[in-house]
């Protein structure tokens, strides 16, 4: 007898215990009460500590653990007798999509940059003057706070940047949002519905408007990494990628190494090198998404005949 819960697409191999739904419920039950735990500590960390820092980078700690690694794995344990499975952290990419993934990152920074300035742009209706002025101040916050958590020149604040921004962050939000929500989405719609709906949900939840869709963009492709190697070790190993990759720009700026802000490299339309570097670099990304897809197959053809 074929277990009603059992899903068809490929991605989805494994079996759940309970319903989809329940487990969506469960996910974001425990995922809002950890959401105010989490706040909660935040509030009484910086009122506590004279280092804004340190209590910052404590604070953040805390929230990975509490608010997306415990409730994925939680999740993922009541929701099927294969949690590693589900949550596709148990088999790991070959090493060549991983280089290549870590190419494409890198040759998607100019193009990157430019989403990010034309989204920084969009100007709201007057109507939504007040609406706009919130989200603006709710995007300086976050910014100054990140500028807080990425602090110090020194050796040691750098490793503590990548630990923490890097790969803790990368770590936990894959966790929760490809390994745990977008897996429990696909078991009950289209792939893609779930691969992109994660992603809006992702984007959503940084609360960060004048970022919304460059972060929309990199969470579906972290998402389609997910599908296509079936390992959630390959978004992971992006994802990290990208955080350190700020993590250190920023500490190099701090330190006066570089002279150039790499944010903003190829992000002036009206700059014609710049046009052309974000030409370049888009079709470089879209070259390097068509290899990282065909790999894929590749792999999963050669593991079908094993």
């Amino acid at each position: 007898m074929v277990n009603q819960f059992q899903p068809t697409p490929p991605d989805n191999s494994g079996r759940l215990a309970i319903r989809p739904s329940v487990s969506l419920i469960l996910l974001a039950c425990m995922f809002i009460f950890f959401l105010m735990v989490a706040a909660f500590i935040m509030q009484f960390l910086v009122s506590k500590i004279p280092n804004q820092a340190g209590a910052l980078r404590i604070g953040a700690v805390m929230q990975d653990i509490l608010v997306f690694i415990i409730p994925a794995i939680a999740t993922a344990m009541v929701s099927t007798r294969l949690p590693a499975r589900l949550l596709r952290v148990d088999r790991t990419p070959t090493h060549h999509l991983v280089l290549v993934t870590l190419a494409v990152m890198l040759v998607s920074v100019p193009a990157m940059n430019m989403l990010v300035e034309w989204n920084d742009s969009i100007e709201l209706p007057e109507s939504m003057a007040g609406i706009a002025a919130q989200m603006r101040a709710m995007e300086d916050a976050a910014q100054k706070s990140v500028e807080i958590l990425m602090g110090g020149s020194s050796i040691g604040s750098l490793i503590i940047s990548i630990l923490i921004i890097g790969i803790m962050a990368g770590f936990s939000e894959e966790l929760f949002f490809r390994g745990a929500l977008q897996r429990l989405i696909s078991f009950s719609t289209n792939i893609h519905v779930a691969i992109w709906l994660t992603a809006f949900i992702f984007s959503a939840f940084h609360l960060q408007f004048f970022g919304f869709f460059p972060r929309l963009l990199l969470g579906a492709f972290f998402g389609y990494l997910l599908y296509w190697s079936g390992s959630l070790w390959l978004p992971i190993a992006a994802h990290v990628f990208n955080n350190s990759m700020v993590a250190i720009v920023q500490w190099m700026r701090q330190r006066q190494l570089i002279g150039v802000d790499l944010d903003k490299v190829g992000s002036d339309a009206g700059n014609a090198p710049d046009m052309i570097l974000f030409i370049v670099s888009l079709v470089l990304t879209i070259v390097g998404i068509v290899i990282l897809y065909r790999i894929s197959q590749s792999v999963h053809c050669l593991s079908q005949k094993k």
